[in-house]
């Protein structure tokens, strides 16, 4: 993850991305190849998303730690995961440590959260979730995701079909501006 598949394009003088080291667990989560993780990545890479300012991540299904990793290394000072899997934490932590970002990761289980007790006092300015939406929608994840979410912050939901968004749309339309 994180290389360029095709260097011939590559200007002289301009920088590779960042090389991502990982060390996969049983559950194989997060290696960067799967569409939904690799439209993440782009959506963190883009213009005027992690500006190197002290913003702070919330990776909702951390899995590997891939997102959180890529945001460390695009300039986030931060980078908070969340995940149900006890071994996708360790996992994660493991993979934060070999990228030298493991002093800027915190792990959490799902348990662990509640409304407003992450990134206190203003809430995590980019919220990364690529997970499968009948975990989205659940009322118990939309408001620990919302409620520990700066103001004017970004969402990025991945890991949902064409079909899926108004299910998203309904469970997060009152707390956010679609883009």
């Amino acid at each position: 993850a994180g290389q360029k598949e095709d260097d011939s394009e590559e200007e002289e003088g301009d920088e590779s991305p960042h090389s991502i080291y990982l060390l996969l667990g049983r559950n194989g989560w997060g290696t960067g190849v799967h569409p939904t993780t690799r439209l993440c990545l782009e959506f963190l890479a883009s213009p005027n998303i992690i500006q190197g300012i002290g913003e702070v991540i919330l990776d909702y299904g951390c899995g590997s730690g891939i997102l959180s990793i890529a945001s460390l290394h695009l300039g986030a000072s931060r980078a908070l995961g969340v995940d149900v899997e006890a071994e996708a934490l360790v996992t994660s932590e493991r993979n934060l440590d070999l990228n030298g970002f493991g002093d800027r990761f915190e792990g959490f289980h799902t348990r662990e959260i509640i409304p407003y007790c992450l990134c206190r006092p203003t809430g995590a300015n980019i919220c990364i979730a690529n997970i499968l939406v009948g975990q989205l929608v659940r009322p118990s994840m939309v408001s620990a995701i919302i409620t520990n979410m700066a103001p004017k912050s970004y969402l990025c939901l991945s890991g949902i079909r064409p079909h899926e968004v108004d299910a998203l749309k309904d469970a997060y339309g009152e707390y956010i501006e679609w883009m």
